[in-house]
């Protein structure tokens, strides 16, 4: 594990930093608390954290709460406090503020390597509820909730574009290939769009949206531009045939203020503008020619806290 460890005594330092090290842990000391606080908030490859307290069990207690604080369902943190033994009332603060567990000085080096061999398996699981909780199946992208949760994050930091795309004819691809065919269409678009950026997600059916960092419009368009062709050039094997494919796509720009429903709106508009003058084209959201209220009938594109209950239609 990566390991923050926050320990005033050098020499209890040097050994545990030691012990932890043998079994190929990664290990960052530090002699001050808030110290090791502050790396542990800046780095989230940090998944473990360990106080030695030998003063105020206040103290100690206090230090697991923030440490506590810095972990989420999406960053899960190890938090252990090592100290004298404790009075049951102090014992159960600890655990109370935070801490997943709390050991005796002398610390055993066994039952350190147990605890963090147990910690591991719990971080593990959790990595994988949360792959299972926001990740599409078919393709590996953010699921609709998960992607609006974190594009709604985005929006509030920074100015952003944001793009819409479905398959053309999709509905054509299931009825005469199958709806297995119908997956390896949706997997291969899938991989073209995940290699923009992080912030990719499948709204539902044959439809993605992603965010790009960027400002200028040109540089949005060029960029789903780019997608368009990449798409096209794919081949989907069918066997013994082969199959192209085209998608759509709607740009829109990010105004300040502005949140992911409001923008999502404006590029789905983009998106209906594209379908509408012919489809494999990527268009651009006009205000003057386009209204947010202009989106393809079967859109999607719902309010975000309506975001879990979205229904889609089969084709477009």
């Amino acid at each position: 594990m990566h390991v923050i460890l926050v320990a005033a005594d050098q020499e209890l330092q040097t050994s545990i930093t030691s012990i932890l090290e043998t079994r190929g842990h990664d290990v960052i000391a530090f002699a001050d608390a808030g110290e090791g606080l502050d790396q542990l908030e800046r780095d989230p490859a940090f998944n473990a954290f360990i106080a030695v307290n030998r003063g105020d069990p206040s103290a100690g207690a206090e230090v697991c709460w923030e440490a506590r604080l810095l972990s989420s369902f999406e960053r899960p943190i190890y938090v252990c406090l090592v100290s004298p033994p404790l009075p049951s009332a102090d014992f159960i603060e600890a655990l109370d503020c935070g801490a997943d567990d709390v050991l005796q000085l002398p610390i055993s080096a066994d039952e350190l390597y147990a605890r963090l061999r147990a910690a591991e398996r719990l971080n593990q699981m959790q990595h994988k509820l949360l792959e299972m909780a926001t990740r599409d199946g078919l393709t590996g992208l953010y699921n609709r909730p998960a992607f609006f949760h974190r594009a709604a994050a985005i929006c509030g930091d920074r100015r952003v574009a944001a793009v819409m795309t479905d398959i053309d004819h999709f509905k054509a691809i299931n009825d005469n290939y199958g709806h297995a065919s119908g997956d390896k269409a949706i997997r291969a678009v899938a991989g073209c769009l995940a290699s923009v950026g992080e912030v990719v997600g499948r709204l539902g059916g044959e439809e993605f949206a992603l965010l790009l960092e960027t400002e200028e419009s040109g540089e949005a368009w060029r960029a789903a531009e780019n997608l368009r062709r990449m798409i096209a050039l794919q081949d989907i094997d069918l066997e013994p045939s082969s199959l192209r494919l085209s998608c759509s796509f709607g740009v829109a720009m990010g105004q300040p203020g502005e949140d992911i429903d409001e923008l999502l709106r404006k590029a789905d508009a983009a998106l209906y503008a594209a379908k509408r003058a012919g489809r494999n084209m990527v268009a651009l959201y006009d205000p003057e020619t386009m209204g947010v209220n202009e989106q393809r009938p079967n859109s999607v594109i719902r309010s975000a806290a309506h975001a879990s209950k979205g229904t889609r239609r089969a084709a477009s």
